[in-house]
């Protein structure tokens, strides 16, 4: 079965904040991430074409990467996360830090 994101997700393990459309602040861990999305470990997920809107602490550079994307698959364990609009610079520089394939 081929894959069919736009871009090679890297697995990490962080913690980010968010908002979601309840304007609930919420928090949960991010299992992996590409330049166009991510998947994130949480027990509050907004519904499918819900929005969040994230920090992700990048503590290895001392940066937070703002994100705001859209819900587009649920699971029992969390969300997956299309986005929308971001940081291009730092999740770039995020992204080659990890080595991750553009």
């Amino acid at each position: 079965m081929d894959d069919p994101r736009a871009h090679k997700r890297v697995r990490v393990n962080m913690m980010f904040a968010y908002r979601d459309n309840d304007y609930a602040d919420r928090v949960g861990r991010v299992c992996n991430i590409s330049k166009g999305g991510m998947f994130v470990e949480t027990g509050n997920c907004p519904n499918v074409d819900g929005f969040v809107i994230a920090s992700l602490n990048v503590e290895e550079f001392g940066k937070v990467i703002w994100i705001r994307g859209e819900v587009v698959r649920k699971t029992d364990s969390g969300m997956a996360i299309i986005f929308t609009r971001k940081d291009d610079k730092g999740l770039n520089n995020f992204l080659s830090y990890l080595s991750a394939p553009f």
